[in-house]
């Protein structure tokens, strides 16, 4: 009895997180920076932050690209547009790229659905977009969630003043940033320097970034916690002209099937809190290493950093892992 009582409570609570009508207050102004070409889950991502904003809890301001692959900044706005927003700015990094950029879908998707972002050197550059942005914002409301590489941070972070803000990039982000939901790696710890995450393929941005952010920074972790709460394989329900569907299809050679939710989980701690159902560390610091790797340390106390990496008590993968599912697989309000 005490068992079913206490998975009751875990349940309503969970549906309170989850139900728009128990949300109060303003959307959150959200910053979505993705590499959108490694992995599959980007597409999952942002598909579940167009179903939060159509909620009215997410107001998208931009969907920044952090990837220097040619096709990933249009591939993000193809599905931007196939979602009802075709206008939300993208901003891509400047400079030589920091690794070779590879892709299963995204040339493939902004060859076959609609999208008009620019490619090459004509793409807004993203830390002026940032700057940009950032500056137009009221203090302490956006919340910026990264699930790709952090060189845009980095840039942003190291910018000097300029037209668009007499502020350096550290203080700008001070002043108008209240979270940073950054998806990496797995906690607690990642010290294999050749198995794939975030961290890794611009290292050297992950550490400056990391170290010099001014504001609180929840880091979500992959690996077995986001296999756990696998999703995907109910894309294959949606029509074949959604882009997010076919996002899958091209990464897994053909047939829609589940994939880890590393990115979907970040997107939903950044608009819907660190609370219920996560399990929130806060005790410690993140330490990263020069090539990218890190562990979690439980001294020095830095409480600007927590990091999420198993559910909360009470509560199980398959229910949380269907209330993102049902988000990514909605319609577009268009």
């Amino acid at each position: 009895m005490r068992e079913k009582i206490r998975s009751c409570l875990a349940a309503a609570a969970l549906a309170c997180c989850a139900m728009p009508s128990a949300r109060a207050g303003e959307p959150v102004r959200i910053l979505f920076d993705t590499d959108m070409d490694s992995d599959c889950d980007d597409a999952a991502a942002l598909a579940l932050l167009h179903a939060l904003a159509d909620n009215g809890e997410a107001e998208i301001l931009a969907t920044m690209c952090s990837a220097t692959h040619p096709f990933s900044a249009p591939c993000i706005d193809a599905i931007n547009t196939y979602y009802g927003r075709p206008n939300l700015p993208i901003g891509v990094p400047k400079g030589p790229p920091a690794h070779k950029p590879r892709s299963r879908y995204a040339e493939q998707i902004a060859r076959e659905f609609p999208n008009d972002v620019p490619r090459g050197d004509a793409t807004p550059d993203a830390t002026k977009l940032y700057r940009e942005l950032l500056a137009a914002q009221p203090d302490q409301s956006v919340a910026i969630v990264t699930v790709g590489d952090v060189t845009n941070l980095r840039h942003l972070v190291e910018s000097p003043p300029d037209a668009l803000s007499p502020l350096p990039g550290r203080d700008l982000a001070a002043r108008k940033v209240k979270h940073w939901v950054c998806m990496g790696s797995r906690y607690p710890a990642d010290l294999d320097p050749g198995r794939w995450g975030n961290f890794k393929p611009d290292p050297e941005s992950t550490v400056r970034a990391i170290a010099a952010w001014p504001t609180l920074i929840t880091f979500t972790g992959g690996g077995e916690f986001a296999d756990s709460l696998a999703t995907g394989k109910r894309l294959a329900e949606l029509p074949k002209d959604n882009p997010v569907r076919r996002v899958y299809e091209l990464y897994f050679g053909g047939e829609v099937k589940n994939r880890h939710s590393a990115d979907p989980i970040a997107v939903l701690v950044a608009v819907r809190g660190t609370g219920a159902p996560w399990k929130l560390v806060t005790q410690g610091y993140n330490h990263i290493f020069p090539n990218g790797t890190h562990e979690w340390r439980e001294s020095p106390n830095n409480p600007l950093h927590q990091y999420i990496a198993a559910l909360a008590e009470g509560f199980e993968a398959r229910t949380v892992a269907a209330e993102m599912e049902a988000l990514m697989v909605r319609p577009p309000r268009r």
